[in-house]
């Protein structure tokens, strides 16, 4: 996929604390403008619970498979009245996945069946995910972490972040000039706009062309739409654990540098898989904590090892409410009402666990453009701003992220090398 340029149009500035009317070249930007909302991706643990658990697509199985073991799949399709759909490699881990219609058999009777018997294949239910959403009103300003500070030494360029979320609206002017490619798993209808706002707001945190709301508007962003609304119901928005592992998976075959994960759920097996293969490989993973408001949370993908969970704190830098809190949360970032982008040239005032993931990942991109940095958390960790308990604790992680005093550890060990 080749990258898409749009033309040039004036950037909109905003007050950093306070919105206000401002004029740009070609047009105003009002407070009526600026809508607040709050998002963030959940689905329900892979777990059986006492009560059965649903959060599966009714009439589907993932069947798992070892690329030699191939010629062994048909075979397991016929001897359980199973109708394939469609198959793909996940290059990365070296696994077949299947996606087979059940034939009117539960999916989750069948998952379990499958895998006690065969040993060829793991079947696994195909997992969904969900969006949930509130709203704020306040505005302030994201520059808590000194990144204004630092874009006047690098802007990210030379990096590249994977985004494995909605579609975006890549027509949105915050965006042009921006160095994007997309691809989406499934034909997307332009007209809804509610299926593309989390992806083009999660954007606009990563790379918008605006100086007061991209965090490294150099990089090159590589967005992969991996949910879609409900059929009849447009502001539901799912994605199912196939279609999570194949965009994580084509994250990796990208070679990218960062991948930033803005959803959260339970256990799955085979996101679990492609997720720690990126982490092997030396690619910076960053996952949102969460918005349930729950202490000793479990959230994946933030609590696989190697992966970097980001929870949301707010102008007083105090932490978001309805934060989850819990062993896997690693660093805070602003992610209460936080100016951003959405679809049809709007803009919103965006609060939730996402949105610090984004703020996180764009501040690994503007660091990582400093060649020669392999010690990025290292460095996060000894520069993060202590919150809450002293030391790392469930709610603040290391504390909250700074990119000016990582930077200048940067600068002073490439000093270093040098002389």
């Amino acid at each position: 996929m080749k990258p898409i340029k749009l033309p040039v149009l004036s950037s909109v500035a905003i007050c950093s604390f306070l919105l206000s009317t401002v004029q740009a070249a070609e047009y105003t930007l009002t407070e009526k403008d600026v809508e607040p909302l709050y998002f963030d991706f959940v689905y329900e643990p892979e777990e059986i619970k006492v009560s059965r658990r649903s959060n599966y697509i009714k009439d589907e199985v993932v069947l798992l498979y070892s690329t030699d073991n191939m010629s062994k799949v048909k075979n397991i399709t016929q001897k359980y009245n199973l109708k394939p759909e469609n198959s793909t490699i996940l290059s990365s881990i070296k696994t077949g996945m299947l996606i087979a219609k059940t034939n009117g058999q539960d999916p989750l009777d069948l998952s379990i069946s499958i895998s006690k018997k065969e040993k060829s294949v793991n079947a696994e239910t195909n997992n969904i995910f969900k969006t949930a959403s509130a709203s704020y009103k306040n505005a302030y300003s994201m520059y808590e972490t000194g990144v204004s500070f630092v874009h006047k030494t690098t802007k990210g360029k030379g990096v590249t972040i994977c985004m494995v979320d909605t579609p975006i609206d890549i027509f949105h002017p915050s965006l042009s000039d921006a160095h994007i490619e997309t691809k989406d798993l499934f034909k997307v209808d332009a007209n809804n706009k509610e299926a593309l706002l989390h992806g083009t707001s999660i954007a606009g945190v990563l790379v918008s062309q605006n100086p007061y709301i991209g965090i490294a508007p150099k990089a090159k962003l590589y967005s992969i739409g991996a949910f879609k609304a409900e059929k009849n119901h447009p502001s539901v928005l799912k994605g199912s654990s196939a279609d999570v592992a194949k965009a994580i998976d084509i994250c990796i075959q990208h070679d990218v540098d960062i991948i930033n994960l803005s959803f959260t759920g339970g256990k799955d097996a085979i996101v679990e898989k492609v997720v720690r293969k990126a982490v092997s490989k030396g690619i910076v993973v960053v996952a949102a904590a969460g918005n349930g408001g729950n202490w000793g949370s479990t959230i994946y993908p933030a609590l696989i090892p190697g992966v970097i969970g980001a929870t949301a704190i707010d102008e007083n830098k105090k932490l978001f409410n309805m934060a989850d809190k819990g062993r896997f949360i690693d660093y805070s970032a602003p992610g209460v009402n936080i100016l951003t982008i959405a679809p049809d040239g709007k803009y919103k005032l965006a609060t939730g666990t996402s949105i610090s993931s984004a703020h996180v990942s764009g501040i690994a991109a503007l660091l990582l453009s400093q060649k020669g940095n392999s010690n990025l958390q290292s460095v996060l960790t000894q520069t993060a701003v202590d919150l809450g308990k002293p030391g790392r604790d469930e709610e603040f992680g290391e504390g909250l992220i700074n990119a000016s005093k990582a930077l200048t550890i940067f600068k002073a060990q490439k000093t270093n090398i040098s002389n």
